[in-house]
């Protein structure tokens, strides 16, 4: 009797994996399950779809690199926001930013994020005025020094300084 079984499991296997013409759009398995204490065959039927998701875009502020000068052991640049990109700023979207433009721009060895082209000219004057100072405490937040060293600067000062990482 389950001789039986298995021979008709056989014969249903092979008739499924036959196929007439054409070719079909998605996937179908048909199984043959057979009990022992019955002779029926009971067939199942699976079948499978995949859906990709979307590339969604980077969930920190969009930016452009304003300048970029070379040194021997990597360049330093200055990376303005786009102001218009995000409504609220936090440390973690600071972070994301500076890991995107030294994971994308290599060699950096040292960057400044600021979000506006005021604080982007003085961030770099040796002895910068009154005026510059001021542009800096609101418009500089993030410098990266000696390629791993993140100070947090202006508004985010009190947060000190931290290792970029991966």
């Amino acid at each position: 009797m389950w001789l039986r079984g298995f021979v008709l499991a056989g014969v249903v296997c092979l008739a499924a994996s036959c196929s007439i013409g054409g070719s079909e759009t998605s996937t179908t398995t048909t199984e043959a399950l057979v009990e022992l204490t019955t002779t029926a065959p009971v067939e199942t039927t699976t079948t499978t779809s995949t859906t990709l998701a979307p590339l969604s875009d980077p969930s920190f502020p969009r930016y452009s690199i304003v300048l970029r000068e070379p040194g021997s052991d990597g360049d330093t640049v200055i990376v303005l926001l786009d102001t218009t990109s995000y409504e609220v700023l936090s440390d973690v979207d600071l972070y994301d930013v500076i890991f995107d433009v030294v994971d994308r721009f290599p060699p950096i060895v040292a960057a400044h994020i600021v979000d506006s082209l005021a604080a982007a000219d003085a961030v770099l004057v040796a002895e910068p005025t009154d005026e510059q100072i001021q542009v800096l405490g609101e418009h500089y937040f993030l410098s990266l020094e000696d390629g791993f060293r993140l100070v947090y600067r202006g508004l985010f000062a009190d947060l000190g300084a931290s290792v970029l990482g991966s």
